[in-house]
């Protein structure tokens, strides 16, 4: 049996926390390290910071340089923003000290869309230290992006894709209901879409990589994202949605070719929402659709997709990769 893979969990939000907890349960993993820049978390041991039982002697530590120089470490898992350019320096930090990185920023899922020229620094960067980063989650990472595109394999001519995730955001964790806006006022909530500030982040990086896992080039790529009202009030255990009140965001990403509509995501994300689900139709030889009811549940199963992309990583070759570059993930069950 191979050694483990010696870890360092980066960031202990809400997702980085439940990867630690599932990367402690696996036996080819060995959780080795800590680093959160919360500096109310330094030096507590994780076991207190994860609620979990006995100390397990690793200090959480608010240093990630001086930690990855102390720790005798092969890869990272990296959970602290959704903006490619916010983590680049950290990244950078990670790979300086030629270590593997699989992060959970969103952008980083396909960075080459709207950061072109610093995902090009850190490929050269993982080539020259010989580490490999890839950014990976539920959404995007799979569903929306590289399951689609999986199923594709089975085209023998495809003429447009179409994908649908509907989300009960009642059941997700706090952060994750106030980035679609429920409880906002509608004037709240078109304040902060035009600072950007609201919404899920990562869609138009799922149609990028769709695009170009198709080898497709695009003439426009279009988002829009608009507010959903409420029309009965909705309590959650972290907020209360009056009647007419912002519930969350309904988002559509579109990829033009040719004048037409070739490929499109739509995201509905809002408290309350009916009938959770995800679809993906795929037009072509023969027509395809993929129906998951329920939908796949985003605070469970993006912990396990950082987890379970690691074994692969560490084995791939040197350089900024995506899930389509990667290849199928090889678990540590």
């Amino acid at each position: 049996m191979s050694k483990p893979i010696r870890v360092i969990q980066y960031g202990l939000g809400a997702i980085g926390r439940a990867a630690a907890r599932l990367a402690l349960k696996r036996p080819g993993l060995q959780l080795v390290g800590a680093v959160d820049r919360d500096p109310k978390l330094a030096g507590k041991d994780l076991c207190e910071v994860l609620g979990l039982g006995p100390k397990l002697g690793i200090a959480v530590s608010d240093k990630p340089v001086v930690l990855f120089a102390q720790t005798q470490a092969e890869a990272v898992i990296h959970c602290t923003t959704s903006s490619f350019v916010d983590a680049y320096e950290q990244l950078t930090e990670i790979v300086r000290a030629g270590l593997h990185c699989v992060t959970s920023c969103e952008e980083a899922m396909f960075p080459y869309y709207r950061h072109r020229e610093l995902a090009g620094k850190l490929d050269d960067l993982c080539i020259l230290r010989t580490a490999a980063v890839v950014g990976t989650g539920v959404n995007p990472g799979l569903v929306m992006d590289t399951l689609a595109l999986l199923l594709t394999l089975a085209n023998q001519r495809v003429d447009a894709v179409r994908v649908l995730r509907v989300v009960d955001a009642a059941t997700r964790r706090e952060a994750l209901q106030r980035k679609v806006g429920a409880s906002l006022t509608e004037a709240e909530f078109q304040a902060r879409n035009k600072e950007h500030k609201i919404g899920h982040v990562g869609l138009a990086e799922s149609l990028a990589f769709l695009a170009d896992g198709l080898g497709w080039a695009l003439d426009e790529i279009a988002e829009t994202v608009s507010p959903v009202v409420s029309h009965q009030p909705v309590q959650t255990k972290f907020l209360t949605v009056p009647k007419g009140g912002i519930a969350g965001v309904h988002q559509f990403v579109r990829g033009k070719r040719g004048g037409k509509d070739v490929l499109t995501l739509e995201l509905q994300m809002y408290v309350g929402a009916s009938q959770p689900r995800d679809v993906i139709e795929i037009d072509g030889e023969p027509p395809l659709r993929l129906v998951i009811e329920g939908g796949i549940p985003g605070d469970v199963a993006t912990p396990a997709i950082l987890v379970n992309t690691l074994p692969r990583l560490v084995e791939c070759r040197p350089g900024l990769q995506t899930m389509r570059t990667l290849g199928l993930p090889k678990m540590t069950l």
